[in-house]
């Protein structure tokens, strides 16, 4: 979980900077606030201090950082830059200006390497009205850590200097808990965490952001940032890492099947002449066969879509179908005995899928509700996002509580759980 801190790793040769992959940080994630509620749907909070400025420091004792886990947190309009940008609900308040704020919340887990010496460690603002704190969480700062110099006024630039508070060889979590405290707007355009002077990126935010250059695998872009790659078992009908699909079994020339004046050849097929295989996950391992003459002394066996010979590459285990595989064998005479097993690959498993984002959402009237995404993998069939339905949109200009329903079945009619998602579309100013 992206909410746990890494521990200390062992003594490594510290370096004053290293290239910015080498630090990276999730998405932006945004929260409405623990002040929004079924009786005040507009989360507004009523100061208990008379602020002398825009973002005063007093203004925040209101307010209320959401946990980490809370489901409630959802993708920020852009995940690398905030954009955050709406009408100020400030002026539906008794008093339009300095007496209530409207907070709204962003968090990103920053993960510093421990061989990084963290010489300096900010947070840029451009386009915020009206002030932001930064809240540091760490092994060192459970609670959150907050110094008069994370505190951000109307028309600054950015923190101070916060390179003593941040852990090296954890995940540190940032909170940007951003007010508006008067009718006018309310957005926060850009946030950037720059550390030792760079820009740190965030992770994934598409599957394009995890590719490996590895063709064998499918890259999918976690609901945390992180990335895995699922090694798949053939791409396009190729063996995939240079590891054949095809493996040889038993060649024991054993002659105990054999029968002596049998008066011909004799073919002994090893294992099933009918075999099945899961789609995408067994490895197709050739039994094999054994040929013996009249006499009891073996004969070469010739084999046909084994895989081990020029004749075809076998059965394909990540397509299903029925593959024949035959074997053949001739003695001096020219007499002739043969079978055909019988392969066939099926897709019996059902495909893995996941919601990106949270499964309840609270939506600020006013804009068009953006569907998070998902993520769906099939052993047999690979990536599979494409093929996921789903019903349900939510009006983002109605209040209500919208159900989105989402179901995924694979080409081999495996179908997995169905998901669901709610979405609260609240504060519509009519």
């Amino acid at each position: 979980m992206m909410n746990k801190f890494f521990g200390a790793v062992g003594a490594l040769a510290v370096l004053s900077a290293l290239p910015a992959a080498a630090q990276s940080r999730t998405p932006w994630q945004m929260h409405n606030g623990n002040e929004v509620t079924a009786s005040n749907p507009r989360g507004l909070v009523q100061f208990n201090c008379a602020p002398s400025r825009h973002g005063d420091i007093c203004e925040y004792n209101v307010s209320s950082i959401p946990a980490a886990s809370d489901p409630d947190w959802a993708a920020a309009p852009n995940g690398e830059t905030i954009a955050f940008d709406i009408p100020s609900r400030v002026c539906q308040a008794p008093v339009s200006c300095m007496a209530y704020g409207d907070f709204t919340y962003f968090q990103s887990f920053v993960s510093v390497p421990s061989n990084v010496q963290v010489t300096t460690f900010t947070i840029a603002f451009n386009g915020m009205d009206d002030g932001s704190r930064v809240t540091i969480f760490n092994s060192h700062h459970p609670g959150g850590l907050v110094i008069p110099g994370s505190y951000v006024y109307l028309g600054g630039s950015g923190t101070a200097n916060l390179a003593s508070y941040v852990v090296p060889g954890e995940i540190n979590r940032v909170v940007i808990t951003q007010v508006d405290d008067c009718c006018s707007e309310n957005r926060l355009h850009s946030a950037a965490v720059v550390l030792n002077g760079e820009v740190v990126d965030s992770a994934c935010q598409t599957p394009a952001d995890c590719d490996d250059g590895n063709s064998c695998t499918t890259d999918v872009c976690n609901t945390d940032g992180t990335c895995t790659s699922a090694l798949l078992a053939c791409v396009g009908g190729e063996e995939c890492n240079g590891n054949p699909n095809v493996t040889s079994g038993s060649n024991d020339m054993s002659t105990s099947a054999c029968t002596p004046g049998s008066g011909g050849p004799t073919l002994v097929v090893n294992g099933d002449l009918n075999m099945t295989l899961e789609c995408g996950e067994t490895t197709w391992t050739d039994p094999d066969a054994q040929a013996y003459d009249a006499d009891c002394s073996s004969i070469p066996v010739h084999h046909y879509n084994s895989g081990h010979d020029a004749y075809g590459p076998g059965p394909a285990t990540c397509a299903e179908g029925l593959y024949h595989v035959q074997y053949i064998a001739w003695n001096a005479m020219g007499q002739t005995v043969s079978a055909v097993r019988a392969v066939t690959v099926n897709d019996t498993k059902p495909p893995r899928f996941a919601l990106k984002g949270p499964t309840h959402m609270v939506h600020q009237c006013g804009s068009q509700w953006a569907e998070p995404g998902w993520t769906a993998f099939d052993t047999c069939y690979g990536d599979i996002t494409p093929e996921v339905q789903w019903t349900g949109f939510p009006n983002g200009w109605v209040e209500g509580v919208y159900t989105v329903n989402y179901t995924l079945t694979d080409s081999g009619g495996n179908s997995a759980p169905s998901l669901t998602r709610t979405v609260e579309v609240v504060n519509c100013p009519w």
